[in-house]
């Protein structure tokens, strides 16, 4: 699969050719498809890979052909949440469909498609004129294969973020691009990668026009740009194409201090919390750590202690009935008013004590 990407206004499309999944173009700021990859859960990416085997074991049951098969690919793509729209599981994804349609009819080896990226190597697997049973082994170890290599580059890019945003005093005085550069020397195809840069319009519906009248009025029309942009074939070039951009253009990768996942930081460069929500969190880590943070700094706070004493007290009454919600709500408002003071120094603490009642 032919993939084309170029960056505008900080965000990087890529456009996909020969794709068997009916999938244009995905969308997205620059560096955050690279980040999402190296921490996306593994249950979608097996639920992902396990619906798009079950799908093809459903046709060929059915007796199908490919183009039938790939027209409920189509309505599958289009079902796709964003979250699920990465240009890196778009790889695989292809790939997995590409492989299940080259093994119905082929008496061969598994194709070089299958090493083409993936990390790891195996025994190739025979093909042809096999039966469905043997077809749903076969698939399902390949699946399995495929979820392996995903896990392996999840881990081995995030060794690589740690090194580039590292604190340790071997890099110290390196920029983030010339750890980059040392990364691509020790094996990390980060700047190694082959892609050629070609000057293309940036609407993928450009007709092939040799009318120069016609093609100037289209491009006004729809306010056509020209971009470079670059073909990519493979996996670790996509990789390496938007790591080197998103450091390139100053944006800091950092460790989520909540979740200990990688984000891109934007905006404040003193972000320490990605927006993500972590899985069986309710609010997002940026809500999450500020509030801890906040609450941390005040573990030792004798006037946050004596506060939160008052504040645990009365809200077990308003729990029990002894206390209404209102009457809870506008002690809350008056005492918050009071802590206040009393970090003011308008009020003392035992002044403070006395008036929340406590011993």
């Amino acid at each position: 699969m032919q993939c084309q990407v170029y960056i505008k206004d900080d965000v990087l499309y890529a456009g996909f050719q020969d794709s068997a999944m009916i999938l244009n173009e995905i969308q997205y700021q620059v560096g955050e498809a690279v980040v999402d990859f190296s921490m996306f859960p593994a249950k979608i990416y097996r639920n992902m890979l396990s619906q798009l085997r079950g799908e093809f074991l459903t046709s060929m049951e059915k007796q199908e052909s490919n183009e039938e098969f790939l027209v409920t690919l189509k309505r599958y793509t289009q079902s796709l949440a964003p979250n699920e729209m990465n240009p890196y599981y778009y790889f695989y994804m292809d790939s997995f469909v590409q492989l299940l349609m080259y093994l119905r009819y082929q008496d061969s080896d598994v194709p070089q498609l299958l090493w083409d990226y993936l990390l790891i190597q195996g025994e190739e697997s025979k093909a042809g004129n096999i039966s469905y049973n043997e077809m749903s082994q076969l698939t399902l170890s390949i699946a399995g294969m495929m979820i392996f290599d995903i896990q392996m580059r999840q881990s081995r890019l995030k060794e690589d973020f740690s090194m580039i945003t590292s604190s340790e005093d071997n890099y110290a005085g390196l920029t983030p691009l010339q750890r980059l550069y040392i990364l691509s020397k020790r094996g990390s195809n980060y700047l190694t990668g082959g892609f050629r840069t070609v000057l293309r319009p940036d609407y993928s519906n450009m007709p092939e026009e040799s009318d120069f009248k016609k093609t100037k009025a289209f491009m006004l029309k729809h306010k056509i740009d020209i971009v470079e942009t670059a073909e990519i074939s493979d996996i670790d070039s996509l990789l390496g194409f938007e790591i080197y951009h998103t450091l390139k253009a100053g944006l800091p990768i950092r460790k989520c201090k909540h979740c200990g996942d990688y984000f891109v930081v934007r905006g404040r460069i003193d972000t320490e919390y990605c927006d993500r929500i972590k899985e069986g969190e309710r609010k997002p880590c940026s809500i999450i750590g500020a509030t801890r943070s906040y609450w941390g700094s005040k573990a030792d706070d004798p006037v946050h202690i004596e506060f939160q004493k008052a504040y645990k007290r009365n809200h077990s009454r308003q729990r029990v009935g002894k206390m209404t919600h209102n009457e809870f709500q506008v002690w809350s408002e008056e005492a918050r008013n009071k802590r206040s003071e009393c970090e003011a120094g308008m009020l003392s603490l035992d002044e403070f004590k006395f008036w929340l009642g406590n011993k």
